[in-house]
Protein backbone atom coordinates (compact mmCIF):
# COMPACT_ATOMS: atom_id res chain seq x y z
CA UNK A 1 0.00 0.00 0.00
CA UNK A 2 1.08 3.30 -0.70
CA UNK A 3 0.63 6.92 0.44
CA UNK A 4 0.55 10.18 -1.24
CA UNK A 5 0.57 13.76 0.40
CA UNK A 6 -1.40 16.16 -0.68
CA UNK A 7 -0.17 19.03 -3.53
CA UNK A 8 -2.58 22.47 -4.18
CA UNK A 9 -2.79 22.84 -8.09
CA UNK A 10 -4.97 24.83 -10.54
CA UNK A 11 -6.54 22.59 -13.04
CA UNK A 12 -9.52 22.69 -15.59
CA UNK A 13 -12.53 20.39 -14.68
CA UNK A 14 -12.23 16.53 -16.30
CA UNK A 15 -14.12 13.56 -16.30
CA UNK A 16 -16.00 12.42 -13.35
CA UNK A 17 -15.53 9.64 -11.62
CA UNK A 18 -17.91 7.51 -9.43
CA UNK A 19 -17.31 7.61 -5.72
CA UNK A 20 -18.57 6.87 -2.17
CA UNK A 21 -18.02 8.07 1.39
CA UNK A 22 -17.52 4.42 2.81
CA UNK A 23 -16.67 5.08 6.54
CA UNK A 24 -15.82 8.11 8.67
CA UNK A 25 -13.93 8.31 11.89
CA UNK A 26 -15.58 10.64 14.22
CA UNK A 27 -14.04 12.45 17.10
CA UNK A 28 -15.73 14.78 19.80
CA UNK A 29 -14.49 17.64 17.32
CA UNK A 30 -13.41 15.95 14.02
CA UNK A 31 -14.41 13.32 11.44
CA UNK A 32 -11.87 11.59 9.29
CA UNK A 33 -13.66 10.36 6.42
CA UNK A 34 -12.93 7.72 3.91
CA UNK A 35 -13.78 7.83 0.55
CA UNK A 36 -13.39 4.30 -1.97
CA UNK A 37 -13.57 5.19 -6.12
CA UNK A 38 -13.25 2.59 -8.62
CA UNK A 39 -10.56 2.64 -11.22
CA UNK A 40 -10.31 1.09 -14.78
CA UNK A 41 -7.78 -0.85 -15.57
CA UNK A 42 -5.65 1.40 -18.15
CA UNK A 43 -7.20 4.84 -16.50
CA UNK A 44 -4.69 7.38 -16.75
CA UNK A 45 -6.31 10.10 -14.03
CA UNK A 46 -9.14 9.53 -11.78
CA UNK A 47 -11.11 12.77 -11.70
CA UNK A 48 -13.75 13.37 -8.83
CA UNK A 49 -15.91 16.34 -8.87
CA UNK A 50 -18.61 17.60 -6.36
CA UNK A 51 -16.29 17.21 -3.07
CA UNK A 52 -16.98 19.50 -0.21
CA UNK A 53 -14.97 22.38 -0.04
CA UNK A 54 -14.53 21.98 4.24
CA UNK A 55 -12.34 19.32 4.08
CA UNK A 56 -8.50 20.02 5.27
CA UNK A 57 -6.48 20.48 2.06
CA UNK A 58 -3.12 19.01 4.47
CA UNK A 59 -4.95 15.95 5.56
CA UNK A 60 -5.56 14.60 2.30
CA UNK A 61 -4.24 11.26 1.57
CA UNK A 62 -4.64 8.88 -1.23
CA UNK A 63 -3.83 4.83 -0.82
CA UNK A 64 -3.69 2.68 -3.91
CA UNK A 65 -3.02 -0.94 -3.96
CA UNK A 66 0.05 -2.64 -5.15
CA UNK A 67 0.80 -2.13 -8.63
CA UNK A 68 -0.84 1.14 -8.77
CA UNK A 69 1.77 3.98 -9.59
CA UNK A 70 0.38 7.26 -8.29
CA UNK A 71 1.14 10.93 -9.72
CA UNK A 72 0.53 14.34 -8.93
CA UNK A 73 -2.58 15.43 -6.99
CA UNK A 74 -4.34 18.51 -8.25
CA UNK A 75 -7.48 20.24 -6.70
CA UNK A 76 -9.30 23.14 -8.01
CA UNK A 77 -11.91 24.98 -5.41
CA UNK A 78 -14.71 26.39 -7.85
CA UNK A 79 -17.57 28.29 -7.08
CA UNK A 80 -21.69 26.80 -6.34
CA UNK A 81 -23.08 28.48 -9.75
CA UNK A 82 -20.03 27.38 -11.70
CA UNK A 83 -20.87 23.72 -11.14
CA UNK A 84 -25.01 23.23 -10.84
CA UNK A 85 -25.09 19.76 -10.70
CA UNK A 86 -23.03 19.20 -7.44
CA UNK A 87 -26.15 20.89 -5.78
CA UNK A 88 -28.54 18.11 -6.55
CA UNK A 89 -29.59 15.66 -4.80
CA UNK A 90 -32.79 14.07 -2.75
CA UNK A 91 -34.04 17.46 -1.73
CA UNK A 92 -34.19 18.72 -5.10
CA UNK A 93 -36.28 15.54 -5.99
CA UNK A 94 -38.79 16.24 -3.55
CA UNK A 95 -39.02 20.19 -4.35
CA UNK A 96 -39.41 18.78 -8.06
CA UNK A 97 -42.46 16.74 -7.18
CA UNK A 98 -44.03 18.77 -4.91
CA UNK A 99 -43.64 21.82 -7.89
CA UNK A 100 -45.19 19.48 -10.65
CA UNK A 101 -48.17 18.45 -8.27
CA UNK A 102 -48.70 22.07 -7.53
CA UNK A 103 -47.84 23.11 -11.70
CA UNK A 104 -50.48 20.69 -12.37
CA UNK A 105 -53.45 21.70 -9.77
CA UNK A 106 -52.33 25.55 -11.49
CA UNK A 107 -53.54 24.28 -14.73
CA UNK A 108 -56.68 22.86 -13.45
CA UNK A 109 -57.70 25.92 -11.86
CA UNK A 110 -57.06 27.96 -14.81
CA UNK A 111 -59.17 25.63 -17.18
CA UNK A 112 -62.10 25.86 -14.51
CA UNK A 113 -61.49 29.38 -14.91
CA UNK A 114 -61.76 29.21 -18.00
CA UNK A 115 -65.21 27.35 -18.20
CA UNK A 116 -66.72 29.91 -15.11
CA UNK A 117 -65.76 32.68 -17.37
CA UNK A 118 -68.29 30.90 -20.21
CA UNK A 119 -70.95 29.75 -18.16
CA UNK A 120 -71.15 33.60 -17.12
CA UNK A 121 -70.79 34.89 -20.47
CA UNK A 122 -73.47 32.51 -21.05
CA UNK A 123 -76.06 33.65 -18.58
CA UNK A 124 -75.76 37.62 -19.24
CA UNK A 125 -76.35 36.83 -22.67
CA UNK A 126 -73.38 37.70 -24.10
CA UNK A 127 -73.26 33.87 -25.98
CA UNK A 128 -76.78 33.93 -27.41
CA UNK A 129 -75.36 32.30 -30.40
CA UNK A 130 -74.15 28.74 -28.16
CA UNK A 131 -77.17 25.94 -29.31
CA UNK A 132 -78.72 25.16 -26.18
CA UNK A 133 -77.52 21.26 -26.22
CA UNK A 134 -73.66 22.65 -26.03
CA UNK A 135 -74.89 23.73 -22.06
CA UNK A 136 -77.07 20.53 -21.14
CA UNK A 137 -80.00 22.22 -22.24
CA UNK A 138 -81.89 24.01 -19.46
CA UNK A 139 -81.01 26.25 -16.86
CA UNK A 140 -80.89 24.08 -13.93
CA UNK A 141 -77.93 22.04 -16.02
CA UNK A 142 -76.20 25.47 -16.00
CA UNK A 143 -76.29 25.94 -12.30
CA UNK A 144 -75.49 22.80 -11.60
CA UNK A 145 -72.12 22.61 -13.69
CA UNK A 146 -71.10 25.90 -12.50
CA UNK A 147 -71.79 24.32 -8.68
CA UNK A 148 -69.14 21.63 -9.71
CA UNK A 149 -66.67 23.56 -10.84
CA UNK A 150 -67.14 25.97 -7.88
CA UNK A 151 -66.84 23.14 -5.58
CA UNK A 152 -63.57 21.72 -7.25
CA UNK A 153 -62.08 25.26 -7.84
CA UNK A 154 -62.35 25.92 -4.03
CA UNK A 155 -60.86 22.24 -3.30
CA UNK A 156 -58.02 22.71 -5.70
CA UNK A 157 -56.95 26.16 -3.91
CA UNK A 158 -56.80 24.41 -0.93
CA UNK A 159 -54.37 21.20 -1.98
CA UNK A 160 -52.30 24.34 -3.53
CA UNK A 161 -52.00 25.81 -0.19
CA UNK A 162 -51.05 22.39 1.14
CA UNK A 163 -48.17 22.02 -1.42
CA UNK A 164 -47.07 25.36 -0.58
CA UNK A 165 -46.48 24.80 3.22
CA UNK A 166 -45.14 21.65 2.34
CA UNK A 167 -42.78 23.60 -0.03
CA UNK A 168 -41.60 26.41 1.81
CA UNK A 169 -39.52 24.30 4.58
CA UNK A 170 -37.39 22.30 1.77
CA UNK A 171 -36.88 25.46 -0.58
CA UNK A 172 -35.66 26.96 2.90
CA UNK A 173 -33.29 24.29 3.85
CA UNK A 174 -31.92 24.36 0.16
CA UNK A 175 -31.27 27.69 0.46
CA UNK A 176 -29.87 27.34 3.19
CA UNK A 177 -27.66 24.51 1.94
CA UNK A 178 -26.54 26.24 -1.15
CA UNK A 179 -25.30 29.40 1.12
CA UNK A 180 -23.52 26.84 3.63
CA UNK A 181 -21.70 25.48 0.84
CA UNK A 182 -21.12 28.36 -1.70
CA UNK A 183 -17.74 25.78 -3.21
CA UNK A 184 -17.00 22.35 -4.48
CA UNK A 185 -13.93 20.68 -5.11
CA UNK A 186 -12.71 18.95 -7.95
CA UNK A 187 -9.94 16.32 -7.39
CA UNK A 188 -7.44 14.87 -10.73
CA UNK A 189 -5.03 12.18 -9.61
CA UNK A 190 -3.11 11.22 -12.59
CA UNK A 191 -2.17 7.22 -12.10
CA UNK A 192 -1.28 4.35 -14.33
CA UNK A 193 -2.45 0.52 -13.50
CA UNK A 194 -2.87 -2.57 -15.35
CA UNK A 195 -6.34 -3.94 -13.57
CA UNK A 196 -9.13 -2.83 -12.07
CA UNK A 197 -8.68 -1.46 -8.96
CA UNK A 198 -10.12 0.65 -6.35
CA UNK A 199 -8.35 4.03 -4.66
CA UNK A 200 -9.12 4.78 -0.78
CA UNK A 201 -9.09 8.77 -0.18
CA UNK A 202 -9.34 10.06 3.47
CA UNK A 203 -9.16 13.40 4.43
CA UNK A 204 -10.36 15.66 8.01
CA UNK A 205 -13.02 17.83 8.34
CA UNK A 206 -13.74 20.04 11.48
CA UNK A 207 -17.36 20.69 11.37
CA UNK A 208 -18.44 17.35 12.77
CA UNK A 209 -18.01 15.46 16.19
CA UNK A 210 -20.28 13.97 18.99
CA UNK A 211 -21.41 13.92 22.20
CA UNK A 212 -22.09 10.90 24.44
CA UNK A 213 -25.78 10.55 26.36
CA UNK A 214 -26.83 7.81 28.20
CA UNK A 215 -30.53 6.16 29.33
CA UNK A 216 -30.92 4.32 33.07
CA UNK A 217 -33.99 2.00 33.42
CA UNK A 218 -34.37 1.02 36.81
CA UNK A 219 -36.80 -2.12 37.40
CA UNK A 220 -37.78 -1.25 41.18
CA UNK A 221 -38.97 -4.62 41.73
CA UNK A 222 -35.58 -6.56 41.23
CA UNK A 223 -33.20 -3.26 41.54
CA UNK A 224 -31.67 -4.27 38.12
CA UNK A 225 -30.72 -1.00 36.38
CA UNK A 226 -29.60 -1.32 32.13
CA UNK A 227 -27.46 1.26 31.40
CA UNK A 228 -28.10 2.26 27.76
CA UNK A 229 -25.00 4.23 25.80
CA UNK A 230 -26.24 6.64 23.45
CA UNK A 231 -24.06 8.90 20.74
CA UNK A 232 -25.23 12.64 19.67
CA UNK A 233 -23.99 12.65 16.40
CA UNK A 234 -23.92 15.97 13.77
CA UNK A 235 -22.45 16.91 11.23
CA UNK A 236 -21.87 20.01 9.18
CA UNK A 237 -19.41 19.25 6.08
CA UNK A 238 -21.44 20.08 3.14
CA UNK A 239 -22.06 16.38 2.54
CA UNK A 240 -24.48 13.70 3.62
CA UNK A 241 -23.05 10.25 4.94
CA UNK A 242 -25.10 8.38 2.89
CA UNK A 243 -25.20 4.20 4.21
CA UNK A 244 -21.49 4.65 5.89
CA UNK A 245 -19.91 2.62 8.54
CA UNK A 246 -19.64 4.77 11.17
CA UNK A 247 -17.23 4.78 14.27
CA UNK A 248 -17.05 7.17 17.01
CA UNK A 249 -13.45 7.79 19.06
CA UNK A 250 -12.97 9.63 22.45
CA UNK A 251 -9.97 10.68 21.35
CA UNK A 252 -9.27 14.22 20.55
CA UNK A 253 -6.72 16.26 19.55
CA UNK A 254 -5.05 18.76 21.69
CA UNK A 255 -3.75 21.97 21.19
CA UNK A 256 -0.55 21.18 23.18
CA UNK A 257 1.54 18.56 22.34
CA UNK A 258 4.75 19.01 24.41
CA UNK A 259 5.72 20.93 27.13
CA UNK A 260 8.25 24.17 26.60
CA UNK A 261 10.88 25.27 27.76
CA UNK A 262 10.99 26.74 31.90
CA UNK A 263 11.31 29.91 31.92
CA UNK A 264 14.51 31.44 33.49
CA UNK A 265 14.61 32.58 37.03
CA UNK A 266 15.63 35.98 36.84
CA UNK A 267 16.59 38.74 39.66
CA UNK A 268 16.78 42.40 39.00
CA UNK A 269 16.56 45.51 41.22
CA UNK A 270 13.22 47.31 41.21
CA UNK A 271 13.20 49.79 39.58
CA UNK A 272 10.63 52.57 40.90
CA UNK A 273 7.54 53.81 38.41
CA UNK A 274 7.78 56.95 37.19
CA UNK A 275 5.64 59.94 38.41
CA UNK A 276 1.43 60.11 37.90
CA UNK A 277 1.82 62.87 35.94
CA UNK A 278 4.67 61.70 33.70
CA UNK A 279 2.29 58.49 33.43
CA UNK A 280 -0.61 60.90 31.81
CA UNK A 281 1.76 62.68 29.52
CA UNK A 282 3.03 59.42 27.64
CA UNK A 283 1.11 58.65 24.45
CA UNK A 284 -1.52 56.09 24.70
CA UNK A 285 -0.58 52.56 23.17
CA UNK A 286 -1.80 51.91 19.30
CA UNK A 287 -5.27 49.68 19.79
CA UNK A 288 -4.49 46.30 19.14
CA UNK A 289 -5.75 44.82 15.66
CA UNK A 290 -8.59 42.70 16.13
CA UNK A 291 -7.62 39.22 15.47
CA UNK A 292 -8.32 37.81 12.43
CA UNK A 293 -11.77 35.49 12.42
CA UNK A 294 -10.37 32.00 10.85
CA UNK A 295 -12.54 31.20 7.86
CA UNK A 296 -12.09 27.48 9.02
CA UNK A 297 -14.22 28.20 12.04
CA UNK A 298 -17.32 29.81 10.15
CA UNK A 299 -20.31 29.44 7.97
CA UNK A 300 -21.24 32.11 5.45
CA UNK A 301 -25.28 32.60 5.16
CA UNK A 302 -26.21 35.46 3.24
CA UNK A 303 -24.75 38.37 4.81
CA UNK A 304 -24.88 36.67 8.10
CA UNK A 305 -21.72 34.60 9.61
CA UNK A 306 -22.63 31.59 11.98
CA UNK A 307 -20.57 29.54 14.27
CA UNK A 308 -21.04 26.14 13.33
CA UNK A 309 -21.87 23.94 16.28
CA UNK A 310 -20.08 22.71 18.52
CA UNK A 311 -19.28 20.04 20.91
CA UNK A 312 -18.00 20.03 24.80
CA UNK A 313 -15.14 18.39 24.42
CA UNK A 314 -14.08 18.77 28.19
CA UNK A 315 -16.72 15.54 28.94
CA UNK A 316 -14.03 13.17 27.43
CA UNK A 317 -11.13 15.20 29.58
CA UNK A 318 -9.42 12.22 31.90
CA UNK A 319 -11.47 8.80 29.88
CA UNK A 320 -9.16 6.82 28.06
CA UNK A 321 -9.40 6.75 24.34
CA UNK A 322 -12.19 4.34 23.26
CA UNK A 323 -13.35 3.51 19.90
CA UNK A 324 -17.50 2.45 19.43
CA UNK A 325 -18.32 0.65 16.08
CA UNK A 326 -21.89 0.47 15.12
CA UNK A 327 -22.73 -2.80 13.88
CA UNK A 328 -24.77 -1.58 10.96
CA UNK A 329 -24.75 1.34 8.51
CA UNK A 330 -26.19 4.51 9.06
CA UNK A 331 -27.10 7.74 7.43
CA UNK A 332 -26.06 11.31 8.69
CA UNK A 333 -27.65 14.24 6.61
CA UNK A 334 -25.08 17.23 6.70
CA UNK A 335 -26.97 19.95 8.61
CA UNK A 336 -28.24 20.59 11.81
CA UNK A 337 -30.11 18.13 13.26
CA UNK A 338 -28.26 15.98 15.94
CA UNK A 339 -28.47 12.14 14.97
CA UNK A 340 -29.24 9.97 17.86
CA UNK A 341 -27.84 6.38 17.92
CA UNK A 342 -27.33 3.30 20.29
CA UNK A 343 -23.69 1.90 21.12
CA UNK A 344 -25.48 -0.65 23.70
CA UNK A 345 -26.60 -1.53 26.66
CA UNK A 346 -24.81 -2.99 30.18
CA UNK A 347 -27.19 -4.81 32.79
CA UNK A 348 -25.90 -3.85 36.68
CA UNK A 349 -27.27 -4.92 39.70
CA UNK A 350 -28.47 -1.86 42.18
CA UNK A 351 -28.30 -1.52 46.28
CA UNK A 352 -31.86 0.20 46.27
CA UNK A 353 -31.39 3.20 49.14
CA UNK A 354 -34.10 5.31 50.07
CA UNK A 355 -32.16 8.93 51.37
CA UNK A 356 -33.58 11.18 53.13
CA UNK A 357 -31.94 14.63 53.90
CA UNK A 358 -34.39 16.47 56.36
CA UNK A 359 -32.88 19.71 57.07
CA UNK A 360 -33.37 19.81 53.19
CA UNK A 361 -36.56 18.26 52.57
CA UNK A 362 -39.22 16.62 54.01
CA UNK A 363 -39.04 13.86 51.83
CA UNK A 364 -36.93 10.30 50.67
CA UNK A 365 -35.49 10.11 47.45
CA UNK A 366 -34.37 6.81 45.78
CA UNK A 367 -30.76 6.29 44.91
CA UNK A 368 -29.29 3.19 43.08
CA UNK A 369 -25.80 2.64 44.66
CA UNK A 370 -23.87 0.44 41.49
CA UNK A 371 -20.58 -1.05 41.32
CA UNK A 372 -18.78 1.06 38.66
CA UNK A 373 -19.28 -0.47 34.62
CA UNK A 374 -16.02 -1.37 33.08
CA UNK A 375 -14.73 0.33 30.16
CA UNK A 376 -15.07 3.75 29.18
CA UNK A 377 -18.07 6.06 30.05
CA UNK A 378 -17.11 9.50 28.92
CA UNK A 379 -19.37 12.10 31.46
CA UNK A 380 -22.48 12.89 29.58
CA UNK A 381 -26.20 13.78 30.84
CA UNK A 382 -27.98 10.54 31.41
CA UNK A 383 -32.08 10.05 31.53
CA UNK A 384 -33.50 8.57 34.12
CA UNK A 385 -36.58 5.85 33.60
CA UNK A 386 -38.37 4.34 36.97
CA UNK A 387 -40.20 1.23 36.09
CA UNK A 388 -40.91 2.30 32.28
CA UNK A 389 -41.82 6.34 33.37
CA UNK A 390 -39.43 9.08 33.11
CA UNK A 391 -38.44 10.88 36.44
CA UNK A 392 -35.95 13.22 35.08
CA UNK A 393 -32.56 13.48 33.90
CA UNK A 394 -28.68 14.14 35.85
CA UNK A 395 -25.44 13.51 34.67
CA UNK A 396 -23.60 10.59 34.20
CA UNK A 397 -19.76 10.91 35.64
CA UNK A 398 -18.03 7.35 36.15
CA UNK A 399 -14.89 8.56 36.50
CA UNK A 400 -15.35 11.29 38.99
CA UNK A 401 -17.08 8.83 41.64
CA UNK A 402 -14.98 6.53 43.53
CA UNK A 403 -15.82 3.03 44.50
CA UNK A 404 -19.34 3.24 43.75
CA UNK A 405 -21.75 4.82 41.10
CA UNK A 406 -25.39 6.51 42.50
CA UNK A 407 -27.87 7.04 40.17
CA UNK A 408 -30.80 9.43 41.52
CA UNK A 409 -34.42 7.44 40.38
CA UNK A 410 -36.43 10.54 42.14
CA UNK A 411 -38.50 10.87 44.82
CA UNK A 412 -39.86 7.45 47.29
CA UNK A 413 -43.43 8.75 48.16
CA UNK A 414 -43.41 5.19 49.86
CA UNK A 415 -41.84 6.69 53.33
CA UNK A 416 -43.06 9.87 55.63
CA UNK A 417 -41.05 12.35 57.05
CA UNK A 418 -41.77 13.72 60.01
CA UNK A 419 -39.62 17.12 61.10
CA UNK A 420 -39.99 17.90 64.75
CA UNK A 421 -39.44 21.50 65.55
CA UNK A 422 -36.07 22.59 66.37
CA UNK A 423 -35.30 23.54 69.89
CA UNK A 424 -32.33 26.14 70.81
CA UNK A 425 -31.14 27.83 73.53
CA UNK A 426 -28.52 30.20 74.32
CA UNK A 427 -26.85 31.04 77.24
CA UNK A 428 -23.22 31.47 79.57
CA UNK A 429 -21.08 28.96 81.07
CA UNK A 430 -17.76 28.72 83.05
CA UNK A 431 -15.91 30.99 85.33
CA UNK A 432 -17.85 34.13 86.02
CA UNK A 433 -19.71 33.33 82.15
CA UNK A 434 -16.32 33.91 79.90
CA UNK A 435 -17.91 31.79 77.55
CA UNK A 436 -21.04 31.56 75.34
CA UNK A 437 -23.06 28.54 74.98
CA UNK A 438 -25.95 27.11 72.03
CA UNK A 439 -27.69 24.49 72.66
CA UNK A 440 -29.39 22.57 69.66
CA UNK A 441 -32.22 19.52 69.67
CA UNK A 442 -33.34 18.07 66.17
CA UNK A 443 -35.72 15.18 65.96
CA UNK A 444 -37.02 13.25 63.01
CA UNK A 445 -39.50 10.37 62.30
CA UNK A 446 -39.32 8.20 59.44
CA UNK A 447 -42.57 5.60 58.39
CA UNK A 448 -42.16 3.08 56.19
CA UNK A 449 -45.59 2.33 53.82
CA UNK A 450 -44.21 0.08 51.26
CA UNK A 451 -45.44 -3.40 51.65
CA UNK A 452 -42.06 -4.42 51.85
CA UNK A 453 -38.63 -3.14 53.78
CA UNK A 454 -35.97 -0.71 53.03
CA UNK A 455 -32.63 0.30 53.22
CA UNK A 456 -32.96 3.99 54.36
CA UNK A 457 -30.27 6.48 55.08
CA UNK A 458 -30.65 9.74 56.96
CA UNK A 459 -27.80 12.56 56.07
CA UNK A 460 -27.74 15.35 59.13
CA UNK A 461 -24.96 18.06 58.72
CA UNK A 462 -23.56 18.63 62.11
CA UNK A 463 -21.34 21.32 63.47
CA UNK A 464 -17.89 21.28 62.78
CA UNK A 465 -15.74 23.66 64.70
CA UNK A 466 -12.72 25.51 62.65
CA UNK A 467 -11.05 27.28 65.48
CA UNK A 468 -9.67 26.04 68.41
CA UNK A 469 -11.78 27.71 70.89
CA UNK A 470 -14.76 26.99 69.73
CA UNK A 471 -16.20 23.61 70.75
CA UNK A 472 -18.43 21.57 69.91
CA UNK A 473 -20.17 18.35 71.80
CA UNK A 474 -22.80 15.88 69.84
CA UNK A 475 -24.95 13.35 70.81
CA UNK A 476 -26.78 10.60 68.12
CA UNK A 477 -29.78 8.76 68.94
CA UNK A 478 -29.17 5.85 67.41
CA UNK A 479 -25.48 5.37 66.89
CA UNK A 480 -24.87 7.17 63.35
CA UNK A 481 -22.80 4.93 61.13
CA UNK A 482 -20.36 7.33 60.20
CA UNK A 483 -19.85 11.19 61.14
CA UNK A 484 -17.79 11.52 58.12
CA UNK A 485 -19.82 10.38 55.17
CA UNK A 486 -18.25 10.79 51.70
CA UNK A 487 -15.44 11.58 53.71
CA UNK A 488 -16.78 14.99 54.87
CA UNK A 489 -16.39 15.63 58.65
CA UNK A 490 -19.91 16.67 59.66
CA UNK A 491 -22.26 14.80 57.38
CA UNK A 492 -23.74 12.43 59.46
CA UNK A 493 -24.88 9.42 58.27
CA UNK A 494 -27.54 6.64 59.68
CA UNK A 495 -28.21 3.38 57.37
CA UNK A 496 -30.42 0.68 58.70
CA UNK A 497 -32.80 -1.56 57.69
CA UNK A 498 -36.22 -0.53 57.97
CA UNK A 499 -39.66 -2.87 57.90
CA UNK A 500 -43.26 -2.81 56.32
CA UNK A 501 -44.54 -0.69 58.45
CA UNK A 502 -41.94 0.44 60.62
CA UNK A 503 -40.56 4.11 62.19
CA UNK A 504 -37.80 4.90 63.36
CA UNK A 505 -37.28 8.32 65.44
CA UNK A 506 -33.91 9.78 65.20
CA UNK A 507 -32.04 12.85 67.61
CA UNK A 508 -29.33 15.05 67.00
CA UNK A 509 -28.15 17.37 70.25
CA UNK A 510 -25.18 20.01 69.79
CA UNK A 511 -23.72 22.13 72.48
CA UNK A 512 -21.55 24.59 71.26
CA UNK A 513 -19.53 26.76 72.79
CA UNK A 514 -16.88 29.54 72.42
CA UNK A 515 -15.66 32.64 73.93
CA UNK A 516 -18.01 35.37 75.18
CA UNK A 517 -16.74 38.11 73.23
CA UNK A 518 -16.18 36.29 69.81
CA UNK A 519 -18.54 36.18 67.26
CA UNK A 520 -19.22 33.06 65.88
CA UNK A 521 -20.39 32.40 62.32
CA UNK A 522 -22.45 29.56 61.01
CA UNK A 523 -24.83 30.09 64.26
CA UNK A 524 -28.40 29.02 62.88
Amino acid sequence: MRTLPFLLVSLALGAQAQSRIDEVLVYPGGAQVTRLAPVAAGAKELVLHCLTARFDPDSLQITAPAGVHLGPVQIETLPRERVPDCGKGPLDEDIRKLEARRDAITAELGALDTGLGYLRALGSGEARGTPAAGIAGTADSIRKTAQDALTRQAQLRRQQEELDKQLAPLQGERDRLASANPQWRSLRVRLSTAKDVELKLSYRIAQAGWAPSYRALLDSASGAVSLERLAQVSQQSGEDWQDVKLRLSTAQTTPRVAIGLPRPWQLDIYKPQPPLAEMRAMPAPAPMAAKAQSLENVMVTGSRVTEPERFDLSVFQGAHATEFTLPLRVNIASGTQRASLTLGSERLQAKLIARVQPQAEAAAYLVADLARPAGSWPRGPVQLLRDGALVGNSTLNVAGSEECLELPFGRDDGLRVQVEPEQKNAGNTGFIGVRAEHRYARGYVIENRHANAVTLQLVEAAPVSQHEDIKVQAQFTPTPTTQAWKKQPGLVLWELPLAAGQSQRFTAEYVISAPKEAVVTGLR
